[in-house]
């Protein structure tokens, strides 16, 4: 079985030692809750399918039966902790913690480096950008930025797509892309920062209307009243949209600016307004 600290997910770890169990000596889930001092001989097999958590006290108890001790323990804690969070600022610091226990131990943890890609929106620009310069420096490539950004920055951003491979230099000492497409994946840990993208690519929309001007940039919007049918059907539509657009970006031969293109549809209300007439609409 993987070390703990190769998982993301503290559901996947339980359930993959469980089935390593079971198929060793016939390691049952009522032995497992046994082990783990709980009276329910399925609440672990609940704990798996999402259906049940652990608190503070089942944690050590779990951990203690499946032998975690030392660091394995302390990323344990910090696992849960991150998979149980709700709230955004309170996951990314588990998260912190879990790359620091990883670090100290000489370890990566999956998910990191989308996590870090993610972070910052200076690391898109300067993905796309620094190809684009000929024998591109970070104070080169900071000036071309169209909202400011420091060198300091760039030279971070730089650092990182190396690091990752999505960006490499050729023989002539130019950046080059290591590919045209970079994707999220499925990662709890890439979701945390992409959400943080995504606000600070909204806030630089916002700087637009009043920083870039109108002949360069294209913003509208629509508000609409629309049922849950109208929504999924439109959502269709925005994703069939993204589709064409990547097929022209993907053709197009242009390398004069790097464009950012935000598509949103989002609630201002809740759900089940009601008439004058008390009925649902």
């Amino acid at each position: 079985m993987k070390p703990v600290m190769e998982y993301q997910n503290f559901r996947v770890y339980i359930r993959e030692f469980y089935t390593e169990g079971h198929q060793r000596s016939g390691f049952t889930w009522r032995d497992f809750a046994k082990a783990a001092g709980y009276s329910s001989p399925v609440f672990l097999k609940l704990v798996c399918d999402g259906k049940a958590n652990l608190s503070e006290v089942g944690v050590e108890r779990t951990a203690s039966a499946m032998g975690l001790v030392g660091v394995d323990l302390s990323y344990f804690r910090a696992l849960v902790a991150f998979n149980q969070e709700k709230n955004t600022a309170q996951k990314k610091a588990h998260f912190k913690v879990m790359r620091e226990i990883a670090k100290e131990n000489a370890s990566s943890l999956v998910g990191e480096d989308q996590y870090d890609y993610y972070e910052s929106w200076v690391n898109p620009v300067v993905r796309e950008l620094a190809p684009k310069i000929k024998g591109a420096t970070a104070s080169k490539i900071a000036e071309q930025v169209e909202f400011g950004t420091s060198t300091a920055e760039v030279k971070k951003a730089l650092a990182l797509l190396q690091k990752v491979g999505l960006l490499s230099k050729d023989d002539n000492g130019n950046f080059v892309q290591s590919s045209k497409a970079i994707t999220t994946g499925s990662l709890d840990v890439a979701s945390l920062s992409v959400r943080e993208m995504h606000r600070q690519m909204g806030e630089l929309a916002v700087r637009s209307l009043d920083e870039v001007d109108v002949a360069k940039r294209d913003i509208s919007g629509l508000t609409i009243g629309i049922s849950e049918d109208g929504f999924f059907k439109i959502s269709k539509e925005i994703e069939d949209f993204r589709r064409r657009v990547s097929s022209i970006v993907m053709n197009d031969r242009g390398d004069e600016r790097v464009y950012r293109m935000n598509i949103q549809l989002f609630p201002l209300t809740k759900n089940n307004l009601v008439c004058e007439g008390g009925e649902n609409v």
